[in-house]
């Protein structure tokens, strides 16, 4: 388990709903008989996540259907309301794609990332727990993280200025998360975000701060609204746990 991941306190409702999505989804995997493997990756995959890590998913298509499911609504889903999707491809190499998804939960936020790669290029990497496999794909010694620098990247799609602002509210929690868990790059991440950059300041002072940034992107429509409580929802969970 990585430093910043030991420190983070317990979050048993966070765990619980990821578990419960996961549970659904997974499922939903074993009844779809296009996907020809499946696998937790990321810190779940590799046994480090804990209470607030999100959820990262590798699928192995058929090499034609590979555009077909790497659409919001076609792969399966766990409990919940999808707020936002955004399109990921440019974080692997070319001929994948990804999708970052962001759903509401019983009033909580939960990021989803799927990795939909092509049976041609597939093998399981080192540090990811397979939950399905029909075809029996052998293990490669990278890391997932290894494969997914390999090569050239795909291009990104176009996006609009109101994507990114949307993919921003998308991201409060990830800030949240660092502050949970008390991450050196947590002012790093407001920045990023469009906050201000504030090292040296308590975890209250940018607990604050995300709060006012959310507070600013209720004029978004859309799903928005759903968005922005959970955002609050979750930074309240933060203050609770840190308090």
């Amino acid at each position: 388990m990585s430093a910043e991941s030991s420190k983070a306190p317990s979050a048993p409702r966070l765990a619980g709903i990821r578990s419960r999505w996961l549970g659904a989804a997974t499922a939903g995997l074993h009844h779809d008989p296009g996907v020809a493997g499946a696998a937790l990756v990321g810190s779940l995959g590799a046994g480090q996540a804990d209470d607030w890590s999100d959820i990262d998913l590798l699928v192995f298509v058929d090499d034609a259907h590979l555009h077909d499911y790497a659409v919001p609504g076609r792969l399966p889903s766990g409990p919940g309301t999808l707020t936002a999707a955004f399109d990921a491809r440019h974080n692997g190499p070319r001929g994948t794609r990804a999708l970052g998804l962001h759903y509401v939960v019983d009033g909580l936020p939960l990021w989803v990332d799927w990795h939909i790669h092509p049976i041609s290029r597939a093998g399981w990497a080192a540090g990811s727990a397979v939950i399905l496999d029909r075809q029996g794909f052998d293990r490669l010694p990278a890391t997932f993280s290894e494969l997914l620098s390999t090569g050239e990247s795909e291009p990104p799609t176009p996006k609009q200025p109101i994507d990114h602002q949307i993919a921003r509210l998308a991201m409060v929690p990830i800030a949240g998360k660092r502050i949970a868990r008390r991450s050196p790059e947590t002012a790093r991440m407001i920045e990023f975000l469009g906050g201000p950059y504030a090292p040296g300041a308590s975890w209250r002072h940018h607990l604050a701060t995300l709060r006012q940034m959310l507070n600013g992107f209720a004029v978004l429509g859309g799903g928005v609204p759903d968005s922005v409580a959970a955002g609050h929802a979750y930074l309240d969970l933060v203050e609770e746990t840190l308090d």
